[in-house]
């Protein structure tokens, strides 16, 4: 009966996969739908130059996403090991850090004419494009900044819906003034960028909602106290992220590059519509695999590695179930998928299909790196992270798609086809290296690698049942016979009892079940409960008899040496601890 369950667990994933996927599903339409009106309203070659300009784009993104994911994931760590201060100087340092490098970037504006005619290779038809695009999108950097970085720290704060809204607010003003700017202005694919930014910035009209909301834990601090040393641990978390884009700059510059060189305007518009099927994939499935930064970092600070095995397990089995739907329909679909973003030549459309469906297949491979990058980040294994990274987008792909280039060349096949042969090989490689590396390297462990615990560990799950909440007792001093003596584990178990026994009678019709982790050190005796019952912190609670009736609280405060609390994945987290040495 008190064996742990994945109740509470699979029940707060469903309720962040929603938001999730709607953040991700806002912001990726925006992207896909902003290629889609460029190419339809002002032809392919505007289409490829925004495109071609996407590589700046991933670039003024750095410092935002990287904070926002690294200082996300650490201040999830922070809220598990119920480090609020530390959780509020992360917040803080990474904030002020995102001002200072965007202001930075938007100086970059002045250098837009030679960066645009290094990323077209000389191609002067679309220098001029090029250089009016990416010069709107340094100067749009801070708000660009700010959102990407408060996206991420909202979902993580106990407000996954108010990240959501952020979003939402943002690809709807956007693709307003798409359609717009595209059509009534001679802007020309510049318009694209102008909306998105117009769109960031009256999404700012969220932040105040989300300051006074009373779900919120983080607190603005001085952000140059302290500065580096909270900021290190974001900036080392949000590597995986910010090499990610690099590498996929890297990646997209040396693609066009050998495509415009081998192929052709025309092969830059097929390659435009392989990476935004990516974005149509990750419509769907980046909310489901972000879902491991926003709840995995709580989980994994308190240690609840059984919650962490079955979100990881929900999660792929979520992902890959919806993937199999998608690269159906991808695939029946592959001409009209082509037709949709402007090509409209009948030759091209029938290299378009063929390219396509076979670039599809490289679709299993992607989503397995996408999500171990996602939970090594998560879970303190950066290294893992970087290395799946550099294969995925540098190490492994691009010469893999060289290799099959030239053997396209030397045979007289298809050199299109090939590549995109190249990057089916990529991906799967990159995922066969990685597992390859982390069983070698871990032998005895599995690719999860979660660590071994140093103390022992009782885990379990109490239905919200008064009957049920009158065994805890027994099973915490069975389990710490001949581990603690009797008089510690006594108390441990009579608070472990009343603190159940009083969320069961006051928690609330939200209440559906107790998790409950205690864990024996050298040092100290700990009880962490878990419950999704209405907000309660005990330990500010003051005794008054006549508006309540918690009297268990003041015994579990004369039996425990320390209480603490915080309201985290909107849940409560209480933590009981008895010294050892007393």
């Amino acid at each position: 009966m008190l064996k742990r369950n994945e109740k509470l667990i699979r029940t707060k994933l469903l309720k962040y996969l929603a938001p999730a996927i709607m953040t991700n599903l806002a912001l990726q339409v925006g992207n896909v739908v902003d290629t889609i009106l460029v190419g339809n309203i002002l032809g392919t070659n505007a289409m490829s130059a925004v495109q071609i300009s996407g590589t700046i784009l991933l670039v003024i993104q750095i410092p935002g996403w990287m904070l926002g994911v690294g200082g996300s994931i650490v201040v999830g760590n922070c809220l598990g090991k119920r480090d609020l201060e530390g959780a509020s100087k992360v917040f803080s340092s990474c904030l002020f850090a995102v001002f200072v490098c965007d202001a930075l970037i938007m100086l970059c504006s002045l250098l837009a004419e030679p960066i645009a005619m290094l990323l077209t290779a000389g191609k002067g038809v679309l220098t001029a494009d090029v250089t009016s695009v990416i010069r709107v999108m340094f100067l749009g950097t801070p708000i660009v900044g700010i959102c990407l970085f408060m996206m991420n720290i909202m979902a993580v704060d106990n407000n996954p819906v108010m990240s959501t809204v952020y979003v939402a607010i943002s690809n709807v003003v956007n693709l307003i003034f798409d359609y717009v700017l595209l059509s009534f202005t001679d802007m020309g694919p510049a318009a694209s960028f102008v909306s998105s930014i117009l769109g960031y910035g009256l999404a700012l009209v969220v932040i105040p909602a989300y300051v006074r909301s009373p779900k919120r834990m983080l607190k603005l601090t001085n952000p140059v106290k302290d500065t580096l040393t909270y900021f290190r641990l974001a900036f080392i978390t949000g590597v995986p992220a910010c090499l990610s884009i690099i590498c996929e700059m890297a990646r997209n510059s040396v693609m066009n590059v050998m495509i415009l060189r081998f192929i052709g305007e025309s092969g830059v518009a097929i390659y435009t519509v392989c990476l935004n099927v990516i974005l149509i994939v990750e419509l769907f499935l980046g909310g489901i695999i972000g879902a491991m930064e926003k709840i995995g970092g709580v989980i994994y600070g308190e240690k609840d590695y059984y919650g962490l095995r079955s979100i990881t397990r929900n999660i792929l089995m979520y992902s890959y179930t919806l993937l199999a739907v998608l690269m159906l329909l991808l695939y029946i679909f592959a001409r009209q998928a082509a037709g949709m973003f402007g090509i409209n030549d009948e030759a091209l459309l029938s290299q378009a299909k063929f390219a396509l469906r076979i670039f599809f297949l490289a679709l299993p491979g992607y989503v397995f790196n996408r999500f171990f990058i996602s939970y090594y980040s998560t879970t303190e294994h950066s290294g893992y992270a970087n290395l799946i990274t550099i294969l995925e987008y540098c190490g492994v792909l691009l010469p893999a798609v060289f290799i099959f280039s030239r053997i396209a060349m030397m045979t007289e096949k298809n050199t299109l086809d090939f590549m995109m042969c190249g990057l089916v090989a990529g991906e799967l490689l990159t995922a066969l290296i990685t597992v390859l590396t982390v069983k070698l390297r871990n032998r005895g462990q599995g690719i999860l690698l979660l660590p071994e615990r140093e103390e022992e560990v009782l885990d379990f799950s109490v239905a919200p049942d008064l009957k049920e909440a009158s065994l805890i007792p027994h099973e915490i001093i069975g389990f710490c016979e001949d581990k603690v003596e009797w008089t510690q584990a006594n108390k441990m178990a009579v608070a472990a009892e009343e603190m159940a026994v009083n969320t069961i009678r006051y928690g609330g019709r939200s209440l559906k079940s107790i998790d409950v982790m205690l864990s024996v050190s050298k040092d100290e005796l700990v009880l962490r409960q878990r419950d999704d019952g209405i907000p309660f912190d005990p330990t500010c609670y003051s005794f008054d008899s006549e508006q309540y009736e918690y009297d268990g609280i003041e015994a579990i405060r004369a039996l425990t040496d320390k209480i603490t609390y915080l309201r985290t994945l909107d849940l409560n987290n209480t933590t009981l601890e008895i010294s050892m040495q007393k």
